[in-house]
């Protein structure tokens, strides 16, 4: 059984194997952590724009196969990363986070990005 942490990295098509961490940046970019290293030293870029190809059907059958608490724990850690900004499932990434069936997945994510929406000195 996978962890929430290489779960996330699998859905973001970096293998667990080589990345143990991944993090955001303020201007969205990626950058990874190697296994083994302590730092964030990896560029990966920004996300293409969401198309159908292998590496999207290799993340919806990971997102598919995951149990609802899974699905809730992997949320939670994309909308709360131990570092930088979090890490937009849906917009970045096309993973369908809102289901019908867990409408509680949106309060996960939304405080952040409404917050964001607002802007600064209004």
């Amino acid at each position: 059984m996978m962890t929430n942490n290489e779960t996330l990295l699998t859905l973001m098509s970096l293998p667990p194997s080589q990345f143990s961490g991944v993090c955001r940046t303020a201007d969205g970019f990626y950058i990874g952590r190697a296994v083994g290293d302590l730092g964030y030293n990896h560029f990966l870029g920004r996300p293409a724009r969401v198309h159908d190809g292998p590496g999207r059907t290799q993340m919806l059958v990971t997102w598919t196969k995951l149990t609802a608490d899974e699905r809730r724990a992997v949320i939670r850690l994309a909308a709360n990363p131990p570092d930088g900004q979090p890490i937009l499932l849906l917009e970045d990434f096309g993973i369908p986070i809102e289901d019908d069936d867990e409408p509680e997945s949106r309060e996960f994510v939304a405080p952040r990005a409404k917050a964001k929406k607002g802007g600064r000195g209004r």
